[in-house]
């Protein structure tokens, strides 16, 4: 498997992506992910904390689904922690393509959790 998705109990999804991704591996994604974003509303969008500190290098079919993915109004604030440097490189395309500043970069998970909750 190329990812993680897990529903925590404060209502933020936790999701990890390992290795590197291609377009197959972010489709099979987003048939898991899509369940979460339909339950979610534009008044109460989807919170996202991603690890991404086993992720690797994403195809351009893959990049081109995260961007579709980013343009969803459903998807609220988004966490990324521990991402390599290419991750961060992926993050400033996504927000550019998407003109969308939804996603910030934290060191640790527990800084990003705390910014997904508004206590930071």
């Amino acid at each position: 498997m190329a990812y993680e998705l897990e529903m925590r109990d404060d209502g933020i999804l936790r999701m990890a992506f390992i290795g590197d991704m291609d377009q197959q591996d972010l489709e099979a994604f987003r048939q898991e992910f899509d369940p979460f974003l339909e339950s979610a509303t534009e008044a109460e969008p989807l919170r996202v904390l991603v690890d991404g500190s086993r992720s690797g290098k994403y195809t351009s079919g893959a990049r081109k689904i995260f961007v579709d993915l980013y343009r969803s109004l459903k998807i609220g604030n988004v966490a990324l922690v521990a991402a390599p440097r290419y991750s961060r490189v992926l993050v400033g395309f996504v927000l550019k393509a998407t003109g969308r500043d939804n996603i910030h970069l934290f060191d640790s998970e527990e800084e990003g959790l705390a910014w997904l909750r508004g206590e930071s």
